[in-house]
């Protein structure tokens, strides 16, 4: 599993959401700078990946990029 996200330690890993305890239907990975979700789509026979940066538009690219290969791992894809 991957401990790290763009070069931040990962804070986080969830798959439910931290109020009520409700499966998300994915998984949202943190780091302090950074987060990204991931869920199968309702519609097509893919996952989408939501993700956001505090660092800027190169740092985004870095955690959408690595966000990919970790989901692809973790699917075996």
């Amino acid at each position: 599993t991957a401990d790290s996200l763009a070069g931040e330690p990962i804070i986080a890993k969830l798959s439910e959401a931290p109020g009520n305890g409700a499966a998300i239907g994915g998984v949202k990975v943190v780091t302090e700078h950074a987060w990204f979700a991931a869920r199968p789509s309702g519609t097509e026979d893919v996952y989408k990946i939501y993700a956001e940066s505090f660092l800027g538009e190169d740092h985004l690219k870095r955690v959408q990029a690595e966000a990919k290969t970790i989901v692809d791992a973790a699917l075996g894809a």
